[in-house]
């Protein structure tokens, strides 16, 4: 072997030595925690950042650590969640790192944007303040596409996978274009065959999400609600209630259907304002397709089905019969 390569075998032994010496530095130990990257920071913004923290002692070990990746441009703006680091190693890879460790976090049908901003933050760590706040950022709504003072019904149920260093801001975008994908021309279409505005669409669905749990029923609630408004009734829905009142959803009392909203459907004729929460697929489509019945009213039987009525005489029958089986 030539001196010349000898050399060069020492120099990489040394180099290899020396990077796993600082990528395996012990640091802080963090179990869970995060931080946030601001857009266009350096490696040396991040280490002070990160030093703030009290996460790093040393922000010169971080830069050097950073460039023995060979990835000090490569540091992207967001908010990072960082588990189980307990060396210089682990902190620099779940930075650098987008893909590791993704979260998978599945929104239920039916949920509200609070009720959304919760189920992100036990899995994510975002800032669920944060996450409500910005749903009713009318700059940030209006920047998405969306003329409507909040974006309750827009943050489409779904299953999410989340990637180190996404915000709440990246999050909320993805679910509002899931939604507009969902609400697609056609259904648009048959709305304002229908009368319907693409956000009372939204709503109509709001109210039917809120009161199924079986597929089946979702056309059949939809044709009593459009039943009721072309005869110029008061829908008279219960989650249009419950979106209102404290400790909601819960069980109703008498004075519940008095509560003073705009929301109350039992006070108001019409749609309400808007959505009272995120409708799926289903009840979009179910909005635009009343099934050809003339029902006015259901009931609740107890096990997750309704019994549907035409007249105030059937379907108080129907609730003694309901009673009566319980």
């Amino acid at each position: 072997m030539s001196w010349v390569a000898a050399i060069s075998l020492v120099g990489l032994l040394t180099l290899l030595a020396f990077r796993y010496l600082v990528m395996s530095w012990p640091v802080t130990v963090i179990f869970r925690d995060h931080v946030t990257i601001p857009k266009g920071a350096s490696a040396y913004r991040v280490a002070r950042i990160l030093k703030d923290r009290l996460l790093i002692v040393n922000q010169n070990l971080f830069v050097t650590a950073i460039r023995l990746r060979f990835s000090v441009r490569s540091i992207r703006p967001g908010k990072f969640q960082l588990l189980n680091v307990r060396q210089m190693g682990d902190l620099v890879e779940q930075l650098l790192n987008p893909s590791l460790r993704p979260v998978i976090v599945t929104i239920p049908e039916g949920r509200t944007r609070r009720e959304v901003a919760h189920f992100f933050e036990a899995k994510y760590t975002i800032d669920g303040a944060h996450f409500t706040a910005l749903t009713e950022d009318t700059t940030f709504i209006r920047r998405l596409g969306l003329d409507v003072p909040t974006l309750e019904g827009y943050l489409f149920p779904d299953t999410y996978l989340i990637r180190n260093g996404d915000t709440e801001e990246t999050i909320i975008t993805r679910m509002v274009a899931a939604a507009r994908r969902t609400l697609d021309q056609e259904i648009i279409r048959q709305g304002e065959e229908m009368g319907l505005t693409s956000h009372e669409i939204v709503t109509m669905a709001s109210i039917i999400e809120g009161e199924v749990m079986f597929d089946s029923e979702r056309v059949l609630i939809s044709a009593v609600y459009h039943n009721r408004l072309r005869r110029g009734m008061r829908l008279q829905a219960d989650p249009t209630v419950q979106y209102v009142i404290s400790g909601g959803p819960r069980r109703l009392y008498y004075k519940d259907y008095y509560f003073p909203s705009e929301y109350n459907t039992y006070l108001h004729k019409g749609l309400p304002p808007g959505p009272v929460n995120s409708p799926g697929r289903a009840s979009m489509a179910a909005a635009v397709n009343p099934m050809d019945v003339d029902y006015l009213y259901f009931v609740a039987d107890g096990k997750g089905y309704h019994v549907f009525t035409r007249t105030l005489e059937e379907h108080n029958r129907a609730v003694r019969d309901v009673r009566r089986r319980k």
